[in-house]
């Protein structure tokens, strides 16, 4: 067995593709990699906490890899199975166990790099809080609403006459819900009883735009559709992608955002006009895999090395590097 000591960590579904473009560009460099579902977590890896004389040895084996939790380890929180999704009530136990005890033993450490904490995560998804960080940075924001009150919701979209979409916060427990038009004429007393989440249209977009940031660096791409109003209800080959060069303030203002939110990777959504980007979310887990393939951006390559060297020093000048 070898043990590197120092190691990164994957936590990810077994059939987490995009988990896999990162840990390919890790598997046979020096870096020791150990990936686990805590969700699915069997008879391997093998992990262990000992607290004892104030400070925990956490150490996970799983075949040939080790790795210590310590200052010299990283961790890629990806999507691992979420405990309530197994069949059975002794595996869901089992899971939210596992989920809950890898998670303390990696918080309890002052590792190297986080991507990303998912309690951070919890915090910055919601999108009050992402609205009011990127106004702060200057970022062109559609005026929002969110009410659960059918005449506070008429009066939103009279005051935009007529021109107002409906976002859902979440995707659980239903089917895929995009981006949708609502309009006066349309019955809003279902409004009442759920907060609804309403924005002001962006008329005219040229098309929308992907921004990953990874660390300092920033990966753009913009994803033409044939006038749909949600990018993501097309399937992704019937989709334009190209890479594009954001703005340069437009870009440092991506990398100082997802650090307010106190996140390594984010991916940033926003439409482009003829009269500048406006920006409509963050997305602090977004997926790039899909980017990555259709443009070659190399999200990947840049996740796998700030896990394997660490972020850059908040000494050094704040960068927006390019691609």
């Amino acid at each position: 067995m070898t043990d590197h000591g120092a190691g990164v960590v994957i936590v990810a579904t077994e059939e987490d593709l995009t988990a896999d473009m990162v840990a390919a560009h890790l598997l046979g460099g020096p870096t020791a990699v150990l990936r686990l579902d805590p969700g699915r977590m069997r008879e391997r890896p093998l992990v262990t906490g000992h607290f004892s004389g104030g400070r925990w040895r956490t150490v996970l084996s799983s075949g040939t890899a080790t790795v210590t939790l310590d200052e010299h380890c990283a961790v890629y929180w990806r999507k691992p199975t979420r405990p309530d999704t197994p069949a059975s009530a002794e595996e869901r136990w089992r899971a939210d166990e596992n989920t809950t005890a890898l998670l303390g033993l990696l918080r309890a450490q002052p590792l190297k790099v986080w991507i990303d904490d998912p309690t951070v995560v919890e915090a910055s998804r919601h999108k009050p809080t992402q609205l009011r960080a990127a106004a702060r940075r200057g970022f062109t924001v559609p005026d929002t609403l969110f009410t659960s009150d059918p005449g506070a919701a008429r009066a939103f979209i009279a005051a935009h006459r007529d021109k107002v979409v409906v976002k859902a916060l979440t995707q659980r427990h239903t089917t895929f819900i995009p981006t949708t038009r609502i309009r006066l004429s349309d019955d809003l007393t279902g409004i009442a009883g759920t907060l609804h989440y309403l924005q002001a249209l962006v008329e005219d977009r040229l098309f929308d735009a992907r921004v990953t940031v990874v660390d300092d660096r920033v990966f753009a791409a913009a994803i033409t559709t044939d006038g749909e109003l949600d990018w993501r209800a097309v399937p992704a080959d019937a989709c334009e992608h190209r890479v594009i060069t954001p703005p340069p303030d437009l870009a440092r203002a991506c990398v100082e955002h997802v650090r307010d939110l106190g996140l390594t990777y984010a991916a940033l959504d926003f439409v482009v006009t003829a009269t500048g980007w406006t920006y409509l979310e963050t997305n602090c887990v977004g997926e790039f895999g899909w980017i990555e393939s259709a443009t070659g951006l190399p999200i990947s390559a840049r996740i796998a090395h700030t896990l394997r060297h660490g972020r850059s020093r908040p000494s050094d000048p704040l960068r927006a590097v390019c691609g």
